[in-house]
Parts: structure tokens; C-alpha cells; sequence
């Protein structure tokens, strides 16, 4: 196992997998959920190896098995993880072609990292999260948590998800990030231009995703010429918040981004 120190303050350890035949050539790299250890991506990342992909993943700072824990006197924000946090993930690659694969935080994060450095993406259950991107009852419900949220994280001095079922421990700027593109829709705070690229990007929303409906997907995509945008309905059987519990049985996302790939070679 590698690792890495994130802003020369915080130690952040990086697994690598990869297939015993490497004739794909290329490299995924995990960003995980808010809030959303990178352990619950095991079936994910062992359906990409098992299809000829190497991948790259580690929990966020202070996050998962990465300590010290977040807390007051442990922050960061978007800006942080796209200068000290992708670049060093991008730098355990052993093969020349990667993509960055983000599910809803981590889909902003390859994004808005992709619209720099032209880099390729797949981005899952993500969009912009602007209040408008939902219906009249979903408006309600993200501005009141863009209120709770706020309020919580003023009172703790870092984002207590556990005490709501939204994330677990998170850091104060990194929520205040949220909340700020919650309220304009837009990314001021990343420095990054966001001016339309030719980069290659896949996008796949799921239906009935409450938390990532699919007008903010496109919404989202639509920072970028040529991208794929997928709906896929996850099976019946897989019972709770459409956002996640894909990762249970993700073989359905893994053949679209298989398939997408052979269609469109990175």
C-alpha cells in the first residue's frame, strides 16, 4: 500500500488493484460519496479488475482509514482535494491511460478536475446540485438541508453527517462549498474555469435518484461537448436510496462503462 501527505498535514493511503492481463491498458481512479467509505466500493472495483481495468482508490482525507478523523481543527475543501488530493492519486498510476470515475461528490470533484486538465471521466449519480435541478418538492427539501446543514456545521465546526443519515464526519469548507452551489449552481469557489472541453465523459444517472435527478445530471454534463449520458433502472430486488445501493450489485453500471468504453476508446 502507497501513500501520500495531503497539504503536508495529512497522511492519505492509496490501494492500487489490477488484472492479472493488462491488455486494456487503463486505470480507473475512485472518488467516493460523501461520506461514503471507499470499503463499500469493493464489488465495484473488483468488477473493473475483473474486466481487464486497474484501479486507484483511497478515502478521502481524514476520512474512512485515513486519521486523524475530521473534526474543528481538521479542514479542507473542493479546491484542496482538486490541487493535493487527484493529482497524487493520478500519480500511483502505472499505466499512461487512466479515467477518473466519480459518484456524486466525487463526480463533481472529476469533473470540475476534468474541465483543467482535460482529463477523462465517468461519472455516476452525480449532477449539479443547484436547487433548481428539482422538482417543486425537491426545491423544499435541499434548501432546508442547505439550512440544517449550515447549521449544524456552525455549531460543531465540521459537518456531524451521523447525527442525520447524510455523510458521517465531514469537513466545514467542504460543506459550505455544497451548500454555496446548492444556492447559485456554480463552482466559484474551485478556481477552475468552467468553459466547455472536448474531453471524452460519460455520465449515468439512475432513475428514481432522488438525491441526483436527471435534470441535474444533464445539467452537469452539459459542461461538456462530447459527452455519453446513460438512465439506467437499478432491478427490483435492490431495495433502498437509488444514490448508493448500486454498490451492492454494480455489475449493471460496470457493462455500461465496459461498453461505452469499446465503443469510444480512451
Amino acid at each position: 500500500m502507497q501513500s501520500f501527505s495531503f497539504k503536508d498535514a495529512y497522511t492519505v493511503k492509496v490501494n492500487k488493484i489490477s488484472p492479472s492481463s493488462q491488455n486494456k491498458h487503463l486505470t480507473f481512479i475512485v472518488l467516493p460519496a460523501i461520506g461514503v467509505p471507499i470499503k463499500k466500493y469493493e464489488k465495484l472495483i473488483i468488477g473493473l479488475k475483473n474486466n481487464g481495468y486497474s484501479v486507484i482508490y483511497a478515502d478521502y482525507p481524514c476520512c474512512g482509514e485515513n486519521t486523524p478523523q475530521i473534526s474543528k481543527d481538521h479542514d479542507y475543501d473542493y479546491a484542496d482535494l482538486l490541487q493535493y488530493f487527484i493529482p497524487n492519486l493520478i500519480e500511483s498510476c502505472d499505466t499512461q491511460n487512466f479515467v477518473l470515475l466519480g459518484h456524486s461528490l466525487g463526480g463533481h470533484l472529476a469533473s470540475l478536475y476534468a474541465l483543467k486538465n482535460n482529463t477523462p471521466i465517468v461519472v455516476i449519480a452525480s449532477g449539479n446540485i443547484h436547487y433548481k435541478n428539482w422538482s417543486l418538492t425537491g426545491r423544499a427539501k435541499i434548501l432546508s438541508a442547505v439550512l440544517l446543514f449550515k447549521a449544524l456545521t456552525k455549531t460543531y465546526g465540521f459537518f456531524p453527517g451521523y447525527k442525520i443519515g447524510f455523510g458521517y464526519r465531514e469537513a466545514k469548507s467542504l460543506m459550505n462549498n455544497w451548500c454555496h452551489t446548492v444556492l447559485t449552481g456554480n463552482y466559484s469557489f474551485s478556481g477552475i474555469e468552467l468553459k466547455k472541453n472536448e474531453i471524452k465523459s460519460l455520465f449515468i444517472n439512475i432513475k428514481d435518484d432522488q438525491f441526483s435527478p436527471l435534470k441535474s445530471t444533464k445539467k452537469l454534463a452539459g459542461m461538456f461537448h462530447h459527452h455519453v449520458l446513460e438512465q439506467i433502472e437499478l432491478p427490483s430486488h435492490l431495495k433502498g436510496n437509488r444514490h448508493s445501493i448500486w454498490l451492492k450489485s454494480p455489475d449493471q453500471i460496470i457493462k455500461v462503462i465496459d461498453n461505452t468504453i469499446k465503443n469510444y476508446p480512451i
